[in-house]
């Protein structure tokens, strides 16, 4: 039997694929435009905070030291005028902090917004794989055939060998269909007695589309994988928008708290010296008219205070750690010795309140809301295609092929080029089910269904966030009117404590009565300023939590990118307020 060498066919089947590329470059072979939104603040921020951050140990491999995982990367030493921290080398560092700085750490330093926000560039690249299914195919084929076997006259075919080399790009189209488009060269010989030529190349051209024309047909249900990736991918860009607003809102009330319980302890504080003062003018009339029982009555009454003291220091670290983790500042770590010092005052001016401008605001623009519309939009989409797919199969199909044969390689392509042959089919494919299609038909109800549930949820939290919000706008109101309580509550519990003070040096003698008293008007003033205290932070809590509410936080505090959050400043804070 001959051989051939195939150094020709692979040349020749090289320039085929040229050959084909350049013709589906010529009509108009491109990849699928990307059909994601352009990037708005929101992606930008949440791209900047999945960046890869720095922590030390951040995988735990220092089992030595299993403290490390809680330290953070030093940067460069800063001057205190920079910062506006000080440094103390006889106690804890203090760091000046204002409301905007704190939300500003927490937004760019938080590991918990970080986590959320790799749920968002996971979404993403879940559009770009829908994306890929639309892109184009490269495909190619290379078989080679020998066969040897017995024949019994001179009309069959002892003797072949056929190599076939085919290239060729295909790809699926936004209407629902697919072509192809392919060369092929097939080089065969045989010993057919009255073959002539014995050896011969046969090139091809073509070209192939299936277009459905009811099932799977059009640009909704193609599209509709992309539709949802990429509405998928704006439900975690907002569930990442409402972790950053829930943290924030979670910094300004240990902020509030924080600047609540560091007032609590300067009370407290100065509530126990008047007790010491008071024991010490007691102890000083020992031997005039003091017995020792009304000097333990006072003893006891400082201990106590000393107790509410310990609670208060507590409190204020306590405070100040949990603000500290939400942080994440490097520089006032959970394994450092520090001091949060709020500069933001609190706010005690009454802010007007338009009950239906807010309940607008919290409809519209809560990301929750927001989630569970485009919930429905899913739905819709779902439903759609489910509506599609009950429809029978009818596909058409079409080709057209150009063929040569040649002797030699060249005169193949030759005759190819010129178009001396060409042949075509045109048809269409049906499929219909016998059994009902039952299936579809099922998918179809649960699509309702489930679109039915998405309206009702809606339904159901506008009504919760519609509550919530009519709450806390009742919570900002009664707040604002406790400060006003609570501050004449002071004010007449300053001129009884004056009164009493004022007796005390005409008195003729200590009796338990006025020292019960005067105990008790210490007692009134501390309760009195805590309570205003208190008053102020929940007013201040209450307004921050009224804004969460409406999905406004981050517009109030916006952020500056790339790579940052905004730069803070107490000035503006205040004019904020």
């Amino acid at each position: 039997m001959r051989r051939h060498t195939p150094s020709a066919c692979f040349r020749v089947g090289l320039r085929g694929i040229a050959l084909t590329v350049t013709i589906c470059g010529s009509m108009g072979c491109h990849l699928l435009d990307r059909r994601t939104e352009p990037d708005g603040p929101l992606a930008a921020y949440q791209k900047a905070v999945a960046a890869p951050q720095d922590r030390v140990d951040t995988e735990g491999k220092d089992t030595a030291n299993p403290l490390a995982i809680l330290g953070h990367p030093q940067p460069a030493p800063a001057t205190s005028q920079q910062d506006g921290n000080e440094p103390n080398a006889f106690g804890p560092r203090a760091f000046h902090l204002t409301l905007d700085q704190a939300i500003t750490k927490v937004l760019s330093n938080s590991p918990e917004i970080r986590i959320v926000s790799l749920d968002a560039s996971v979404a993403e690249q879940l559009i770009i794989k829908s994306e890929a299914d639309l892109d184009p195919t490269a495909f190619g084929r290379l078989n080679y055939d020998q066969t040897d076997v017995p024949t019994t006259t001179f009309s069959e075919i002892g003797q072949s060998d056929v190599r076939t080399l085919e290239s060729g790009i295909k790809r699926k189209i936004t209407t629902g269909g697919e072509w192809s488009f392919s060369y092929a060269l097939t080089r065969s010989w045989d010993d057919l007695a009255f073959r002539n030529p014995a050896k011969r190349y046969e090139p091809v051209l073509a070209f192939q589309l299936k277009q459905p024309l009811m099932r799977d047909s059009g640009r909704e249900v193609t599209l509709a994988g992309i539709d949802v990736a990429r509405l998928n991918h704006q439900i975690a860009l907002l569930g990442f928008r409402q972790k950053a607003e829930d943290l924030a809102t979670a910094v300004i009330t240990l902020y509030w708290q924080l600047v609540q319980a560091r007032e609590d302890l300067q009370v407290q504080q100065q509530l126990l010296d008047m007790a010491t003062d008071t024991v010490g003018k007691v102890e000083g009339r020992r031997e005039i008219d003091a017995t020792d029982v009304q000097i333990q009555q006072a003893q006891v009454n400082v201990r106590a205070r000393q107790a509410q003291l310990l609670q208060a220091q507590r409190r204020v670290k306590d405070t100040q750690d949990g603000l500290a983790r939400l942080l994440a500042d490097p520089q006032m770590d959970l394994l450092s010795d520090y001091q949060i010092v709020p500069d933001t005052p609190p706010s005690r001016i009454a802010n007007p309140l338009d009950t239906h401008q807010v309940l607008q605001l919290a409809l519209r623009d809560n990301p929750v809301m927001q989630q569970v519309r485009l919930g429905t939009q899913i739905a819709d989409i779902n439903l759609r295609v489910a509506k599609n797919q009950g429809m029978p199969r009818l596909d058409l199909v079409a080709s057209a092929s150009s063929p040569a044969l040649a002797p030699t390689v060249v005169e193949a392509h030759d005759r190819l080029l010129h178009s001396d042959y060409g042949s075509y089919a045109v048809g269409v494919v049906l499929e219909y089910p016998l059994g009902g299609n039952r299936q579809r038909e099922a998918e179809l109800q649960k699509r309702r269904l489930e679109r039915k549930k998405a309206v009702a949820t809606v339904q159901n939290l506008a009504d919760q966030v519609a509550v919530q919000a009519r709450e806390r706008i009742r919570k900002v109101q009664t707040s604002f009117a406790e400060i006003q309580v609570q501050q004449q509550a002071v004010e007449a519990a300053k001129v009884q404590l004056q009164a009493i003070a004022d007796s005390e040096p005409i008195r003729d003698k200590l009796t338990p009565e006025f020292l019960l008293v005067k105990l008790q008007a210490q007692e009134s003033l501390s309760e009195s300023l805590l309570a205003h205290a208190r008053a102020i932070a929940d007013y201040n809590i209450a307004l921050a939590e009224l804004v969460q509410t409406t999905g406004t936080l981050l517009t109030l505090h916006p952020i500056d990118l790339p790579g940052q959050v905004p730069a803070s400043g107490g000035d503006r804070d205040q004019d904020n307020r």
